[in-house]
């Protein structure tokens, strides 16, 4: 079992420090809630499922004393969030709360708490770093990145297929960072369909790079004229979005872009994180050892709940 004892501080007990620190910079603020989407759901429940719909259809032409096309919305395939619960403690000695020379004891709570956020934006940033992985799915049985997401997804028994007999990509394969594949990604914004097969179009705000990458994009973006000639083009991608460097990209060659956070029924993307509780933080003294014991735990379900808004390239 691990935990503080009067060793833990041998070091800082036998020498003479002018200070004792750790490693990590603690105040660095979260970076997952400038993205996802933070939503609320039934705090009774330990999962958290939504239910796409699909909108009617165009107006039919109607000739005169005839009656109009009748039509109705219909229900896609639900798609279910799971909360899982993550949680990590530290045990201080009876000896060691007595002879701390650094005041470890007293140092913990920050480094639990900064252990907790650093958790959060490793695991949530996960759903797009696994947005290629055919493993990990959405309802319509496509990763979040896919050339061949199905319009209107039906189950049947042999996989999810297109109700209406199309398909469309929000992925670039393994297309390099260039101002020509950036203006790709914004036609594939342009060109979105709903689940009906009509114009469904969302705002790219953001192209999100990995810090390998920031420096091309910031040449794409912040160059009146276009990069990587000497022609004077005028760039028609600057500042055409805001750069968001995101250190917790495993990929140092993806890349994305995306609409901003808010209604997912509105002009955003659909990655969302919920939480049933966060920093939770609980102590108690063991009655035997008289050990004191410090613990901070949250309660969260994330993912995507559709793929509308992002556009992802796993790079060259």
């Amino acid at each position: 079992m691990a935990l503080i004892n009067t060793r833990t501080s041998i070091q800082a007990a036998s020498k003479v420090l002018e200070k004792a620190f750790t490693n990590r910079a603690q105040k660095v603020p979260p970076l997952y809630t400038k993205f996802f989407n933070i939503i609320t759901t039934d705090p009774k429940r330990s999962f958290a499922s939504f239910l796409p719909i699909a909108e009617l259809t165009t107006l039919r032409f109607k000739t005169e004393g005839s009656a109009p096309t009748f039509d109705q919305p219909y229900e896609l395939i639900p798609y279910t969030l799971n909360y899982f619960t993550y949680a990590l403690a530290a045990t201080v000695t009876e000896e060691a709360q007595l002879e701390d020379p650094i005041n470890l004891m007293g140092k913990l709570p920050a480094m639990l708490a900064d252990s907790e956020q650093q958790t959060k934006d490793l695991i949530f940033w996960n759903t797009v770093n696994l947005g290629f992985n055919l493993n990990v799915t959405g309802s319509d049985g496509q990763p979040l990145f896919s050339t061949a997401h199905p319009l209107a997804p039906i189950a049947t028994p042999t996989g999810v297929v297109s109700s209406i007999g199309q398909t469309f990509s929000n992925s670039l394969g393994a297309t390099q960072l260039t101002p020509e594949a950036l203006q790709q990604a914004y036609i594939l914004f342009e060109t979105l369909l709903s689940d009906r097969g009509l114009p469904s179009r969302r705002t790219p705000v953001y192209l999100l790079v990995g810090p390998q990458l920031a420096k091309t994009a910031e040449e794409i973006l912040g160059s009146p004229y276009q990069p990587y000639g000497n022609q004077n083009t005028i760039n028609v991608e600057h500042e055409t979005v805001k750069l968001m460097v995101v250190r917790y990209f495993t990929s140092p060659t993806f890349w994305m872009v995306s609409a901003a956070p808010g209604d997912i029924e509105g002009d955003s993307h659909s990655l969302v994180v919920a939480h049933k509780w966060e920093n939770r933080v609980t102590t108690w003294m063991d009655p035997q050892t008289s050990g004191f014991n410090i613990k901070t735990s949250f309660r969260s379900a994330y993912g995507f709940i559709g793929w509308r808004g992002v556009v992802g390239s796993q790079g060259a």
